[in-house]
């Protein structure tokens, strides 16, 4: 190999490692992304259920019969 070879290829392996290097990063950093995502969608969804649960004792309430003759009596 003569030294315009070598001084050819030096840049060009540096170049592509340094592509390699910055495409590994950008996937690391998806992938903490994709779990933090996750995460957060985890936590919404236990939320979620638990208003969903809230929402339906207190349809229940509502729709008890006692609850609506204390309400006309308070009314009166």
């Amino acid at each position: 190999m003569n030294a315009g070879t070598l001084a050819l290829l030096i840049p060009i392996v540096a170049i592509v490692g340094g592509y390699l290097v910055a495409m590994m990063k950008i996937r690391e950093r998806q992938q903490l992304a994709s779990q933090q995502h996750q995460q957060e969608m985890l936590v919404m969804q236990e939320e979620i259920d638990k208003l969903k649960a809230r929402i339906e004792v207190l349809e229940k309430v509502v729709t008890e019969d006692d609850w609506q003759l204390k309400r006309e009596i308070d009314r009166a």
